[in-house]
Parts: C-alpha cells; structure tokens; sequence
C-alpha cells in the first residue's frame, strides 16, 4: 500500500491558509463548488496531519500551536457544562474528563488548569503523540495520558463526567462505534463535546445513521455551530447530552 507523502511544514501551513481563503469564499456558492472545497481539504488533510513517528514531532511543533485559540474556545465551553467542577449534582465527586484524540496534549493541559476539580484523562491511538503529551507532566496526579482506540475505551461504563474531541472526527473509520463507545462511558447528565472541521467532518445528513448505530435516543446528539466571527464559523461541534436518570420523587 502507498503512503501519503508529507508536505514540509511551511507548505503545509501555506496551503492551509489557501484552504481556508478558498473555503470562505466559495461556501456561499454552489453545492459543487462546496464539494471541490471538500475534496481539496481532506486530499491536504490525508498530508499534514503527521500523527506517526517521526511526523507527530512536526506536527506538535508546527500544527498544534495555531490550534491555541481552538482550545481555549473550547475550554471555556467545558467550565460552562453542567457537569463541569462546581457545577456537579455531586457534589464532593471528582469530575472526570476524557480528550479523546489528544494529539499532544495541549488541550488536556489546559483543562486540567481551568478545571481543578477535576481528573483529566488524555487518550490518543498513536504512542508518538501520547509520548510527546506526557512532557505536559502530571498535574499532581490530576492528568494522565494513555494509548487508546476511541472505539474500545479503556474505562468502565458510566465512569466519565465529560467527553471532549477535536478535530479528530473525520479520522474516525467507526463514527457510531465511537459514538457508542461515548455513550457507555458516559455518567448519566454527562456530555460529549466533538469539534471538527466542517469541511472534513461527517455530513449533516450523515449523522441520523450513525446515531441509531450508536444507540443514540433522538434528541442526545445535535450538530451545532460555533458562534464568535469568522475562525469560529470553520468549525461545527456535536453535541451528545444523557440526560440524568428520572426520580420518583421519594
């Protein structure tokens, strides 16, 4: 089997910006335009992307530092859920919260400061990249980072307040598999935050499918858009909510 070939860094960085230039300004076009934007984005994504030795060095040098502003976007989601720290129906509960897909670790560091109530928990399949995120340290036993398939999570059913994702959906090959897995993991009241491109990520019409597969009750999982100009409006995030288990009032 061939394998891509990688495009240097400054390239990579160069292209993407014309991606991004072209996207914006063909979006508002035709439905084959917005398929050619497509096409090119995830012919330049199956490039760049660099999660193996050596290429995950590179891309933790080059890739993951434009993504700041995302994770702090991100972050700032997080301290608002429900079940975020401070906010629990539990209170007194460590929260736990999973990066699924996390790459080198930026987004998890960050969590685990804007987050001290809570346990945070790294997974990644590739050694290189969780190898490269350890240097983040431990957090006093607050944040970890493990070798992981997103669909067959490491952890007991029920155990994760949240679930945070990003831009690691359109590499999926099972998205119901990783979306079920999600939902087993998943502390009822716990949500799962997924960002990814929108022109890489699974289409709108997709994504009825991949939630019946995943077990998904209509209404626990809905595709939003992010608010917050033009940087914003490049990403989508799903959304999955388990609603907590009722009471009978006793």
């Amino acid at each position: 089997m061939s394998r891509a070939r990688w495009l240097p860094p400054a390239t990579a960085l160069l292209a993407t910006a014309l991606l991004a230039l072209a996207a914006l300004c063909m979006l508002a076009f035709t439905r084959s335009g917005k398929r050619a934007v497509r096409t090119l984005a995830r012919w330049l994504d199956a490039r760049v992307e660099g999660f193996s030795e050596p290429d995950s060095r590179g891309y933790a040098r080059v890739v993951a530092p434009a993504l700041g502003r995302l994770y702090r976007r991100v972050a700032d989601d997080l301290v608002a859920e429900p079940a975020a720290p401070g906010r629990d129906r539990h209170p007194g509960r460590e929260t736990a919260v999973l990066d699924l897909g996390c790459g080198p670790g930026d987004l998890a560091a960050i969590l685990v400061a804007r987050l001290p109530g809570a346990r945070v928990i790294g997974l990644d399949l590739s050694p290189g990249m969780v190898e490269l995120a350890r240097r983040h340290g431990g957090a006093n036993g607050r944040l970890r980072f493990e070798v992981g398939d997103a669909a067959r999570l490491p952890f007991e059913s029920g155990s994760i307040d949240l679930v945070v994702s990003t831009l690691s959906l359109h590499h999926w090959t099972e998205p119901a598999a990783v979306f079920s897995e999600m939902r087993r993991v998943l502390r009822p009241g716990g949500a799962a935050l997924v960002y990814d491109l929108r022109l890489l990520t699974v289409e709108a019409d997709a994504m009825p499918e991949i939630a019946r597969r995943a077990g998904l009750a209509e209404g626990e999982i809905r595709r939003e858009r992010l608010n917050g100009g033009l940087l914003a409006g490049l990403f989508v995030r799903y959304r999955v909510d388990l609603r907590p288990a009722a009471t009978d009032g006793c």
